[in-house]
């Protein structure tokens, strides 16, 4: 079983992710914490998985090569009709299998027998939501990259079947019943694809030279969005926002009888405003009277319109890839813009060093056909601000996709909370801490010190510890002018507060006797338990004192 699982959902092994869920009763939401770790993805991984030990394994789909061997839809919407997606799946006989995820909602997935493209499987996912009316409420798409730069990571999933014996993230069966892990490896012989070729048809290759297609009927000029559409609904256009898609159709019409509709006899003699009203007739649900068609969707006939991709109830059904190869259909550049913003972005990464450091991922286009994923450092401040989000970015010769550019500020931050609430972190090594860089900051300050187990060489400037317990005294002004000659401003406030807290340190107030004048000297100092074995000791029983180099 074991093998078999790990065969099926295998992709990047560099690196994984966990997610472990957050009990919070107050909570509406199921909160998540998820993170990344570089390591390599071992057996005992995958097995904790399936017995439910630990937290939740997340694979990315890539490989280094481009290729992968699934892909997935990841639904997060509520108040969904599951069960009706899954019958729609097979009513259109798409080889996916769906998921319930860990909150509760879908992710489909298509498996590969082998490995392959990732580009024609992302490309095949994004089609397959445009036949199923999802285009316009899925999350994202797996894989979210199709190749990365180096030392990048690609966005990851959490696996199906945690705790398979009594989880709930389980394949779905046909009826809508929950698979067990042996009945989801039948489901996977049945649906599992050798070929995506299928898939890809109307996808015209630069390196193949079709015949031209000759359109022959005038459901042969539908653009691909009213093709889904009709299909998804027994041949009719729902009545729900009907002016929409009649404005949508009406760009159709002009550029239809432009394209050569009119070859076909049945239309020869039609125009645009005749052909929008045989369509208003014939194809919709509860078609408008003509008269109200000339009184709204004509009134301005003279008027440049175009393609209403982005409404709802048109976009659910949008398969820009195709479109932009039909004969009525949008442009590359028309096509870009459709790309709705999130959609060119993975997912932010916060590694925990105090600060955290936030690593952006977008995709950015190097040339009209290239298209690549980056992974660019940022504040938090960065993150939420657009117009130093889109410098951060240009600084480094990279241009986000025009979504983004064209978004309202409020828009770009309301975008950015959404996806912090499914920031995944990347645990920071010790040395990136501020305790740590502090501490070793201290050493470094005392190791360039004169240090005596003498009281009274605090009067010369030196460091004082105590032979029995290690507890070094040093005075302050002594440390921030060595901050200073290291070119490193920090306030003393902040200094005294990182002695306490990250040293356990204490301000004493002491006194020494000056032996040349006999009297008692008022030197105030700050005191922690010191590592001995980390600087050196000047005096009786000492160590051998070494000559650093002066600052």
């Amino acid at each position: 079983m074991l093998e078999r699982f790990i065969n099926i959902f295998e992709g990047s092994n560099d690196f994984y992710g966990q997610a472990k869920r957050i009990d919070n009763r107050l909570s509406v939401k199921v909160e998540v914490e998820a993170w990344t770790k570089k390591e390599p993805v071992s057996k005992q991984l995958w097995k904790d998985h399936l017995e439910g030990v630990g937290p939740q394994l997340g694979i990315a789909p890539l490989k280094k090569d481009g290729t992968c061997k699934w892909g997935a839809i990841d639904i997060d919407k509520n108040n969904y009709d599951y069960k009706e997606l899954l019958n729609k799946i097979r009513e259109k006989n798409l080889p996916l299998i769906m998921f319930r995820s860990k909150s509760g909602r879908a992710h489909v997935y298509m498996f590969m027998k082998d490995f392959y493209s990732a580009e024609e499987v992302k490309l095949v996912m994004n089609k397959f939501a445009a036949k199923l009316g999802i285009a316009d409420i899925l999350d994202r798409v797996y894989p979210m990259q199709i190749n990365l730069e180096n030392n990048m990571f690609g966005s990851w999933l959490n696996m199906p079947y945690f705790n398979h014996e009594e989880g709930s993230t389980f394949a779905y069966t046909d009826d809508f019943e929950d698979a067990d892990i042996e009945t989801f490896f039948e489901m996977h012989d049945k649906y599992a694809q050798d070929n995506l070729t299928d898939f890809l048809v109307e996808e015209v290759k630069e390196v193949v030279k079709p015949k031209k297609f000759k359109e022959k009927t005038i459901e042969d000029f539908f653009l691909p969005c009213v093709k889904n559409c009709l299909k998804d609904n027994n041949g009719k256009v729902p009545s729900v926002n009907r002016n929409d898609f009649l404005l949508h159709k009406y760009v159709w019409s002009m550029r239809a009888v432009q394209a050569g509709l009119k070859n076909i006899e049945k239309f020869s003699t039609f125009n645009a405003k005749t052909l929008l009203k045989f369509f208003n007739k014939n194809y919709l649900q509860d078609p408008l009277e003509e008269k109200e068609i000339d009184s709204t969707i004509l009134k301005s006939e003279n008027k440049e319109y175009n393609y209403l991709c982005k409404r709802p109830d048109i976009k659910k059904y949008c398969d820009a890839s195709a479109c932009t190869r039909h004969v009525c259909g949008i442009t590359p550049q028309e096509a870009l813009n459709l790309v709705e913003a999130k959609q060119g972005l993975g997912n932010i990464t916060e590694y925990t060093s105090v600060p955290p450091i936030f690593y952006e991922t977008v995709e950015v286009v190097e040339s009209e056909k290239v298209k690549k994923f980056i992974r660019v450092e940022m504040t938090g401040d960065v993150l939420i601000d657009k117009k130093r989000w889109i410098n951060a970015l240009a600084g480094m010769g990279h241009f986000p996709p025009r979504a983004i550019l064209k978004l309202k500020d409020a828009a770009f931050i309301d975008m950015q909370y959404e996806r912090l609430e499914k920031i995944v972190k990347e645990k920071a090594d010790e040395e990136a801490s501020e305790e740590y860089e502090f501490k070793a900051l201290i050493y470094d300050f005392i190791r360039k010190q004169t240090v005596s187990f003498s009281k009274e060489d605090l009067l010369e400037n030196a460091c004082y510890v105590d032979k029995k317990t290690s507890k070094l005294d040093f005075k302050l002004d002594n440390l921030m002018n060595y901050l200073k000659t290291q070119k490193i401003n920090t306030p003393r406030r902040k200094v005294t507060f990182q002695i306490k807290h990250f040293l356990k340190g204490e301000k004493i107030n002491g006194s020494v006797v000056n032996k040349i004048t006999n009297k008692k000297v008022s030197i105030p100092t700050w005191r922690f338990k010191s590592d001995p074995d980390k600087y050196e000791v000047l005096g009786d029983d000492a160590k051998p004192v070494i000559d650093y180099e002066k600052n």
